[in-house]
């Protein structure tokens, strides 16, 4: 006896197969591209403190926002999400992000000393992710 499964998927892009492979919400009415912010993150510095019960906790990141763009200015929010124990995320589930954003950055230029804070503190022995998102905004 033989026995043969057939199986089979497509994956959409957009318009066609043929199309470029960018971000796309396929037949809907916002069906518009969504380019990847032209920035990159330097010099990460991860803020430590004492609490109160003695353990180390990071409450904050430091950081620089490289422009790559060779010929225009560009602003850019940063957002920032700590995953610790179980799921436990700073800043908690429904909560804003923490985020900051940059001033206009000069072409090929950076934007030194950007601070994102977080209101809960992680325990550094607790910490499982981070999560960083880039929007470039002007």
């Amino acid at each position: 006896m033989f026995i043969a499964v057939l199986t089979g998927s497509a994956i959409g892009f957009g318009a066609s197969l043929s199309t470029t492979p960018e971000f796309n919400l396929i037949g809907a009415s916002d069906n518009n591209v969504v380019p990847a912010a032209r920035a990159n993150l330097t010099e990460i510095i991860w803020n430590e403190e004492i609490s109160i019960t003695g353990e180390i906790e990071m409450d904050e990141i430091v950081f620089t926002v490289g422009n790559e763009d060779t010929v225009d200015s560009h602003a850019f929010q940063v957002c920032a999400v700590i995953e610790g124990p179980v799921a436990i995320f700073s800043p908690s589930e429904g909560s804003p992000p923490a985020c900051t954003t940059t001033s206009s950055i000069s072409p090929s230029g950076e934007a030194t000393g950007q601070i994102i804070a977080f209101v809960n503190p992680v325990r550094v022995s607790s910490i499982v992710d981070f999560s960083f998102s880039v929007e470039e905004i002007s």
